[in-house]
């Protein structure tokens, strides 16, 4: 009788070995850069097998977070990372990351988790499942105390400070400063057996919500670097000051508004400098971003059925697959209506489609039998699409659903 085929899905644990010689590299190459340190005294005793969680700053943090600890790591990652070629396979060979489907419910994953950790390995994670867009942690994916419960093995949970203002996810170079890891809190299977799903979810929560802002009004770590508000349009759409969309733009370490001409800059510790005409403009881009998802929450969609709330062209409409390279469909216009987003032609029902932004330049859109990917050119704001997205999606759907994305 032949064996039964395995898995092809299937995982195997990650190799410690692999992993001390990555940290060879890694350990001195992180501190180079961006002056990262993980302060291990908080890892102490902390074996395999484990569940390894920690908040969303930088598109390194996995490699940071991977240093800190004496054994191989496996971590869940986008699938859109396995499309390609053959660096993906590198990626799968040396470092056996768990593909996730961004945007969606993924039981192929939750099953590798299993299948990892019933072996003896470390599996790592970051709940929010987002890199943060405007110094906090995003929303933590509701379920992952289910899942904490469901692995039954101590979980680690770890705090990645500093990143936010060294890699602002909408900036393309860096800034001198100083990221920091720690461990903050262990929880044992004990536990976690004698806590409820709710009760795990609000521990990881506390311990993962971290604020960079918050955390630097103490510690007044200095980052510096040259354009630091280049691109910050890519995130920010709305003024505060005159209440007018669309008119951002960036240059150096300037931003503007081209309607009121309201000036700032970003200071030493990452805080705005109010230049010109600013003065309804708040201390960072955090409280920008609440006064932007709120004014979108008051704004009216009625009269957007027949001409869009916002339109851009010049993007990359691509069909995607799990884990396999994306095909080009086009190049044209987005639009967003108040039921509907329109991409080179081809309509997503809002109530049929979630979306997911990948860095700040390309974005998922999820239907029910299909993934397309779009990218943009530098400065176009894909936020707008999302966070309208969600919220006319909930509206139309008559959800109170507060998730718009991030």
């Amino acid at each position: 009788m032949k064996n039964p085929k395995k898995n092809p899905a299937e995982v195997k644990k990650a190799n410690s070995f692999v992993f001390v010689l990555l940290r060879l590299v890694f350990v001195p190459a992180l501190y180079l850069l961006f002056r990262f340190k993980f302060e291990m005294a908080s890892t102490r005793g902390i074996k395999r097998p484990c569940l390894i969680l920690a908040n969303h700053q930088t598109v390194f943090d996995q490699f940071a977070l991977a240093m800190g600890f004496k054994f191989g790591v496996n971590f869940i990652a986008s699938d859109t990372i396995f499309r390609h070629g053959l660096l993906s396979w590198l990626m799968k060979v040396i470092a056996r990351p768990i593909p996730f489907s961004k945007g969606n419910s993924d039981l192929i994953a939750v099953k590798n988790m299993v299948s990892v950790v019933k072996d003896g390995g470390a599996v790592a994670m970051f709940p929010s499942g987002n890199r943060s867009f405007y110094g906090n942690e995003c929303k933590i994916v509701p379920g992952t105390g289910k899942l904490a419960k469901k692995l039954n093995v101590p979980l680690v949970l770890v705090q990645m400070r500093g990143g936010y203002h060294t890699l602002p996810r909408w900036k393309k170079g860096t800034n001198k400063g100083k990221m920091r890891a720690v461990v903050s809190r262990v929880v044992s299977p004990e536990e976690l057996s004698a806590m409820s799903c709710e009760e795990i979810d609000g521990v990881i929560s506390q311990e993962l919500c971290f604020d960079d802002f918050e955390f630097n009004r103490k510690a007044r770590i200095e980052f510096r670097g040259k354009h630091k508000t280049e691109y910050l349009e890519s995130v920010l759409f709305y003024c505060p000051q005159c209440g007018g969309m669309n008119n951002l733009y960036s240059e150096g370490n300037r931003f503007y508004c081209r309607d009121c001409g309201a000036i700032i800059e970003i200071d030493k510790n990452g805080f705005f400098v109010k230049i010109d005409k600013a003065d309804k403009i708040p201390e960072t881009i955090l409280d920008w971003s609440v006064k932007q998802l709120d004014f979108i929450k008051n704004f009216d969609f009625s009269g957007f059925s027949d001409k869009p709330v916002f339109s851009d062209d010049n993007v990359v409409f691509c069909r995607a697959e799990r884990a396999k390279k994306e095909e080009p469909l086009g190049t044209g216009l987005i639009e967003l209506y108040n039921d509907r987003l329109v991409v080179c032609g081809q309509e997503f029902l809002l109530s049929e489609t979630t979306m997911a932004i990948i860095g700040v330049r390309k974005m998922t859109l999820f239907t029910k039998n299909s993934v397309y990917a779009l990218i943009a050119p530098f400065r176009l704001n894909f936020i707008k699409y999302m966070i309208c997205g969600y919220y006319l999606r909930n509206k139309i759907l008559d959800r109170k659903d507060t998730y718009y994305g991030y």
